[in-house]
């Protein structure tokens, strides 16, 4: 029996003939007259799908002759399992690269089409959410774009979470502690206070915390003197260039956030003890060593980390590489005891969600996501949890205002900062980094509608449909007393969009405008019980905003009706995909590089809606 291994090279560069029986004189004659050396015909393109589909039409015809040599067969059966296999992997890529490029081309087409929508919106929307080709032009001829959702089945692994405050917290009851033990379920925690108690060290306290929570450090032996190593030197990283925005403080917030939306919505159960330990480390190391600039800043300055990460998704490529060359360092690696298939799996995890937050793939993302909903059965895993982080990773629209306005101020310091230096360099500014032209209350406005909305509505679907789908499978129940998961975000959202609605009319209301700059001043934590009362309130003034905007949208954003409306809003909007690292908007946490400077209305009009509907219908 040939015990020899065959590869692909193997395959394409030497001569069928030599796994065959010696030819007869007859055949070598017929075959002496051709023009075509050997190693031009075995040494052509192996990557060239022709070349593929022809090696494997002949190797099956040589299997049905019989001048196969003995023992051979299994060598030829190898040999197009090879070959099938690299066919398959080439059309999905070369599939995958022509529709993540058409589906840019065609959202950037459909925005551009809206009416109602400010120039200098639409301008910082392409900017950040659409990939940018460089060194070439691309054609505004939007080509048809189908998605492919890989069917995965979900598995049904139901987890233990404790969400009381652990009992074997740490000795000292500092006021940092203690905060955690009250207040790290509660959607609007003021992550800058925390931070203050803390002196500025906000991990080491709040992942262990986090971890204990869903009981992981003992699931998983993590070595707790290496966790606090490995969190001072993500701490320090996240610190290292002074931003105002992306910093530790935004790492500690969106690491809350994404225990929120597990623990919240009760999705912490779909997920296993290993994903939930995987998805929680992606959120803490998400951004450290953030520059401050985005991804197309260091694309058009030729920086050195666009050089090693050949300009594809720069940032989020050396925050991945950042964390693990940490755990690299003496005594800094806390899952030491993990085995390596759940290492392996874990950094899978990891690397894939925090790609996902580069916002050039956020059009991709809750496009495949739409689709994949379809049927609940064949979302992809790590899509959700990708999404879950994405979402988690643009929230600060999401949260009480007073956070929210301190969030926008700070991330809008750190665009300048780009302009600054994009002035400095003789570059255009990048959308919203003018310091001149930039209005903030109308590009969030439009970030709000367009990217933050749509987004989380559905995360709130993902999460309904998944979960029901394991209520189903794990009680036989009937759907009808399934209980779709709590929505903390949908008033938040309301009030926020009404006060920059305000905040973007002319000052002829000095009041209103007034009280808001007041509640950007001092950030008032809210107490842990009084959660359902700021609801209540919440839901009380945006019951007025309701009205205000029915009249421009004609349905608000969460009803069943606009809903449709948002997802094709989102899809209208799919595939502007950033350059950026940083989350979108000034709303948002990725690197966008943004300029806007209009005063109009980017509220989604009738007559928007229509051409989406039709945008959609023709994909």
């Amino acid at each position: 029996m040939l015990q020899r291994k065959i590869s692909v090279s193997l395959i394409l560069d030497e001569p069928i003939g030599r796994y065959c029986a010696p030819k007869s004189n007859a055949d070598k004659a017929e075959n002496s007259g051709s023009d075509v050396p050997p190693e031009e015909k075995y040494r052509q393109d192996p990557l060239d799908p022709k070349n593929i589909a022809d090696s494997i039409e002949k190797l099956e015809a040589l299997k049905e002759t019989n001048n196969i040599k003995n023992n051979s067969i299994d060598v030829l059966e190898q040999a197009l399992s090879i070959l099938r296999h690299t066919e398959s992997i080439i059309s999905s890529i070369r599939r995958a690269s022509v529709g993540m490029v058409s589906e840019d081309i065609e959202a950037q087409t459909m925005i551009s089409s809206v009416e109602d929508t400010p120039k200098a919106v639409k301008e910082w929307l392409a900017a950040t959410f659409t990939k940018q080709i460089f060194g070439r032009r691309q054609t505004m001829e939007p080509p048809k774009f189908r998605s492919i959702v890989q069917a995965v089945r979900a598995s049904m692994y139901v987890d233990k979470i404790t969400k009381k405050p652990s009992q074997t917290l740490l000795a000292d009851r500092s006021p940092a502690l203690l905060m955690l033990q009250s207040e790290l379920n509660n959607w609007d925690i003021d992550i800058f206070k925390y931070d203050s108690l803390t002196n500025g060290q906000p991990f080491r306290g709040l992942f262990v915390e986090t971890l204990r929570r869903y009981d992981l450090i003992k699931r998983f032996k993590i070595n707790l003197y290496n966790l606090e190593n490995f969190c001072a030197l993500v701490e320090g990283g996240y610190n290292l260039h002074g931003n105002p925005y992306h910093n530790a403080i935004h790492g500690a917030d969106i690491l809350v956030t994404t225990h929120n939306l597990l623990t919240t919505t009760g999705f912490a159960s779909w997920l296993t003890d290993l994903e939930i330990l995987a998805l929680l480390f992606s959120a803490m190391i998400h951004d450290v060593e953030h520059t401050g600039t985005t991804n197309n800043f260091h694309i058009q300055t030729g920086s050195t980390l666009s050089m090693l990460y050949n300009d594809r998704s720069v940032l989020e490529n050396h925050h991945i590489s950042t964390a693990y060359r940490y755990m690299e360092q003496a005594d800094s690696n806390p899952f030491t005891q993990l085995s390596k298939d759940d290492f392996r799996e874990m950094r899978g995890i990891v690397v894939e969600a925090v790609l996902g937050t580069d916002m050039s793939a956020h059009f991709t993302q809750i496009k495949n996501m739409q689709n994949a909903l379809l049927n609940s059965t064949t979302v992809n895993r790590n899509a959700a949890m990708t999404l879950i982080l994405h979402c988690a990773d643009i929230s600060h629209p999401t949260k009480s205002w007073p956070l929210h306005k301190k969030w926008t101020d700070n991330l809008m310091e750190e665009f300048f900062m780009q302009g600054d230096k994009e002035t400095e360099l003789g570059l255009p500014n990048s959308p919203l980094c003018s310091r001149e032209e930039t209005l903030v209350p109308e590009s969030q406005v439009g970030f709000i509608d367009f990217i933050i909305t749509p987004s989380m509505n559905l995360l709130g679907d993902m999460f309904d449909a998944l979960l029901l789908l394991q209520h189903e499978e794990s009680t036989n129940k009937k759907s009808g007393e399934f209980k779709k998961v709590f929505r903390p975000w949908d008033e938040r959202l309301k009030v926020n969009r009404k006060r920059w609605k305000e905040l973007s009319k002319p000052s002829e209301e000095p009041k209103q405008n007034g009280t808001a700059e007041e509640e950007q001043v001092e950030i008032k934590p809210e107490p842990e019980k009084k959660g359902e009362t700021s609801d209540v309130v919440l839901s009380k003034v945006a019951e007025e905003e309701d009205r205000d905007i029915s009249s421009a949208n004609g349905d608000h954003p969460h009803s069943s009706t606009a809903l449709a409306t948002n997802l094709e809003s989102e899809t209208l909007l799919q595939s502007i995909n950033d350059n950026t690292n940083q989350t979108p908007s000034l709303a948002t946490d990725t690197d966008l590089t943004n300029r806007s400077t209009n005063a109009n209305d980017p509220s989604i009009s009738e007559k928007e809606c229509n051409v989406q509907d039709d945008a959609k219908k023709e994909i």
